[in-house]
């Protein structure tokens, strides 16, 4: 390895247990209203649901079943939710309503911002003001 290069990093495959961090199960059970009866049954996952309505968006996320097309023109993205769906067209009007209190860096949605801040500023303290424009 020369001078200024990084040393490559391992493939690791993309499932569920490699990309769900404590945070984001912990903030999922904080969430949930009631007992999770409904279990996704593909090996490993280990997902579980209130609701059949959500285990059945969930299973998609194992395919390439990606019913909900993007109705913006010239925009090709699918997903296999709805909810995500619309999440994303909204990202096409261009509404930023989160604010970096760093460096007034704008985001579409919080956990973009939650992630900016994570990355930029590992170490800053979390008492910054979020500004949310209405």
């Amino acid at each position: 390895m020369g001078p200024g290069k990084a040393p490559a990093n391992p493939q690791i495959p993309v499932t569920k247990q490699n990309v769900t961090t404590h945070a984001t199960k912990d903030a999922s059970e904080r969430r949930r209203k009631g007992e999770a009866n409904f279990v996704c049954p593909i090996p490993g996952c280990g997902s579980t649901f209130t609701r059949g309505f959500n285990l059945k968006g969930h299973l998609r996320s194992h395919t390439d079943d990606r019913p909900f097309q993007c109705k913006w023109p010239g925009c090709e993205k699918s997903f296999a939710r709805q909810h995500d769906c619309k999440r994303h067209e909204a990202l096409h009007l261009g509404v930023r309503d989160f604010k970096c209190g760093g460096c007034q860096k704008e985001f579409a949605r919080m956990d973009a911002l939650n992630r900016h801040r994570t990355c930029i500023y590992p170490l800053a303290s979390l008492t910054w003001c979020l500004s949310i424009s209405l």
